[in-house]
């Protein structure tokens, strides 16, 4: 079976350089996968939290909730990074996300995130998988 990955969504939004972190859930009955690719469109390696390394894309079955296969992890963020979401049904995903958020603290940008949240049948809940992205300004 070949995967039919959706439109990708930019990540445009970190600014470059910047520590990406996320977290990804999944809680439907077609296995739901999700990758950041780079701007060739190749998928990029990441690092776990946990330590040690893992490729895109990941993967979660089962319709409880649950975490995806390596679905926890972080990498630095590059210009042209995007990610994209599907299913193993006969539909792509659809994707809606959040408006992208800043945190700040004094004044000062110190981070923010995104939600993405996925549909693979048309029946329009969007609980089918979900990632959450949050950025740092800094490490350590």
């Amino acid at each position: 079976m070949s995967i039919q990955w959706s439109n990708s969504q930019s990540l445009a939004y970190v600014p470059n350089g910047k520590l990406i972190t996320f977290t990804a859930l999944h809680q439907a009955a077609f296995t739901q996968y999700i990758q950041v690719i780079d701007a060739a469109g190749t998928p990029i390696q990441f690092d776990l939290l946990g330590g040690g390394t893992a490729n895109f894309p990941i993967s979660g079955t089962g319709t409880t909730l649950d975490l995806f296969i390596n679905g926890g992890g972080k990498f630095i963020m590059q210009e042209g990074y995007q990610v994209q979401f599907a299913n193993n049904g006969n539909k792509v995903s659809s994707v809606s996300a959040t408006n992208p958020n800043q945190f700040f603290i004094n004044g000062q940008i110190t981070g923010g995130g995104t939600l993405y949240v996925t549909e693979d049948s048309g029946d329009n809940d969007y609980n089918d998988s979900s990632l959450a992205v949050q950025w740092f300004n800094s490490i350590g």
